[in-house]
């Protein structure tokens, strides 16, 4: 027998051994590996919002941190000797304002001071302006500790003297517009507005034509629109119908030329006025700093009608959202994985809850209307 047989022989064997087949891993697992590589691409995709809104709550929580104007702080050695210096305590101002209703009250009970201890400044600061040459100096002090800060920069450009809109139209309830017409429309002498005739003059106006003094009004405004459409929303949408009031629409805006200048013209539906503004007049926008810029990315919020830059921002915040409570609770599940950490991570879990529980019964106590 050669060397070769045994191999062949052999071969057929080693053929046969059967592959071992990998075992799936349980749902459980897939689904905590689902859960651990969300938290992880979530966390890596979003990291430039989460970093936004951490440093723009710092700033808002420090409103000198990186200012984009000078500032130096002060504190009770800057205000010795200045009416600042000592305060009254707010129940002795409350017990003065008590006693000088008391004096003017010339019939009935006399007034007392309720819970003294719970008298207080509804703010904490008192502000003040001081304009030196071209900028505005913004002083700041608490009025709970000595102390406050002193802020310049740029005063702010004056606007010019609006001119009067030609074409301004009044309401029917007196006194001028935000453009210069006068409300009423009785007085006329506007473009947008046209006398009426005199004595027995007849006008080549045709009869059902609309007037021409007054406020403007055109057919089916917005306002009649939705006083219209209220009870049949009401209605289909399950509530009890009633008187309706359209409390608000908005104002029309838009650009009108006259040949000679462009006027930017505002018009409202409801009270029937028309106001303008020549574009040069307009002062120039406060310019954008850093700092603002940031602040007010942390604000913004909402959907606008059109699909531009601030609704893709609206689809991260919501995204932010989401993602938010998803590695809170993705958090959970994961620390629950890991067994060494249970206790003292229960241990954690319980002081969170627990602070968070008297912070927010606190707060609200604060922000609660009194």
């Amino acid at each position: 027998m050669s060397v070769a047989e045994p191999t062949e022989q052999l071969a057929p064997a080693a053929a046969r051994t059967p592959v071992p087949r990998v075992a799936r891993r349980p749902m459980r697992k897939r689904a905590m590996h689902l859960v651990r590589r969300g938290h992880l691409y979530f966390g890596l995709f979003l990291l430039p919002w989460v970093i936004l809104y951490g440093a723009t709550g710092f700033l808002f929580n420090h409103p000198t941190a990186f200012s984009d104007a000078p500032f130096v702080s002060f504190g009770a050695s800057e205000i010795r000797d200045t009416p600042m210096e000592s305060l009254p305590a707010p129940s002795a101002i409350a017990e003065q304002v008590v006693q000088a209703l008391n004096e003017r009250a010339k019939e009935g009970k006399p007034y007392a001071l309720v819970e003294p201890e719970k008298v207080k400044y509804t703010r904490d600061f008192a502000f003040a302006t001081v304009k030196v040459d071209d900028r505005e100096v913004s002083v700041l002090f608490d009025v709970t500790n000595p102390g406050g800060t002193v802020r310049s920069r740029p005063a702010p450009v004056a606007a010019k003297v609006e001119e009067k809109a030609p074409f301004a139209i009044g309401s029917a309830k007196g006194g001028a517009t935000k453009g210069g017409g006068n409300r009423g429309g009785g007085g006329g002498g506007g473009r947008g507005e046209r006398p009426a005739p005199k004595g027995g003059e007849k006008s080549d106006a045709p009869a059902a034509a609309a007037p021409m003094t007054g406020p403007l009004a055109l057919p089916d405004p917005m306002h009649e629109r939705v006083k219209a459409a209220v009870p049949v929303v009401l209605e289909r949408t399950g509530f009890q119908g009633g008187e309706v009031k359209v409390s608000s629409v908005p104002d029309l805006s838009f650009l009108m030329s006259d040949g000679t200048k462009t006027w930017r013209v505002s018009y409202n539906a409801m009270e029937g006025t028309v106001s303008g503004a020549s574009t040069d007049a307009a002062p120039p926008a406060d310019e954008l700093s850093t700092r603002r810029f940031l602040t007010r990315l942390h604000l913004t919020h909402g959907f606008p009608g059109g699909q531009n830059a601030k609704w893709f921002w609206a689809v991260i915040v919501d995204a932010m959202a989401f993602v938010m409570v998803f590695w809170g609770v993705s958090g959970i599940f994961m620390w629950w994985q890991l067994k060494a950490t249970r206790k003292l991570g229960f241990v954690v879990l319980l002081f969170s809850v627990g602070v968070a529980t008297a912070l927010g019964l606190g707060m609200h106590d604060v922000l609660s209307p009194r």
